[in-house]
C-alpha cells in the first residue's frame, strides 16, 4: 500500500506550480507600471526546467487568467494582488496566445497544464494563495513531463 502525504499529479502534464509559504522577499522594486510579458519567461511547455522569477510567475498567472480561462474574477484578483503588494498602479498585459500578433508577446502554456484543462488553477484559490505564488521566492513553476 502506498501512502502519499503531499501533492501528487498523475497526469502527463508538462508543468505544475509550487506555492511558497513564508519568504515574501520577491518584489517588483519601485516600479509603478507593469508591462506583463516584457520580462520573464512566457512559454511554459515541456521543459525540463524550473522557473523561479517573479515576472515569470506573473506571466504564468496572467496566461491562466486571461488567455486560458477568460475568468473575470481571476483577472480582478490578479490585478488587486499585484497592486496591493507592490508600488504598481497601472498594468498592461502584452501576452497573447496568438503566435503572429504584432505588438504583443507570444505566451504559451502547454494545453495539459493550462486552466482550460483545469490544471494549475490552485493559485487562484484566494488572494493569499495568489500573493504567495507571486511574491514568495520559494514559489516556482516546474516544467516537465512523463515522456522522459
Amino acid at each position: 500500500m502506498k501512502i502519499r502525504n503531499s501533492f501528487v499529479s498523475n497526469s502527463s502534464s508538462s508543468s505544475f506550480v509550487v506555492i511558497g509559504k513564508s519568504n515574501y522577499n520577491d518584489t517588483l522594486g519601485d516600479e509603478y507600471y507593469l508591462e506583463v510579458g516584457k520580462e520573464g519567461e512566457t512559454q511554459f511547455d515541456w521543459g525540463p526546467d524550473v522557473i523561479h522569477g517573479i515576472y515569470s510567475r506573473i506571466n504564468f498567472a496572467y496566461l491562466q487568467a486571461y488567455e486560458y480561462s477568460n475568468n473575470e474574477e481571476w483577472r480582478k484578483m490578479l490585478d488587486e494582488v499585484i497592486k496591493d503588494n507592490s508600488e504598481i498602479t497601472h498594468i498592461d498585459c502584452f501576452l497573447t496566445p496568438e503566435y503572429h500578433t504584432k505588438g504583443n508577446i507570444w505566451g504559451y502554456i502547454d494545453h495539459q497544464s493550462s486552466a482550460a484543462e483545469g490544471e494549475n488553477i490552485e493559485i487562484f484559490n484566494d488572494k493569499e494563495t495568489l500573493r504567495r505564488f507571486i511574491f514568495d521566492s520559494d514559489s516556482k513553476i516546474i516544467l516537465d513531463n512523463d515522456n522522459h
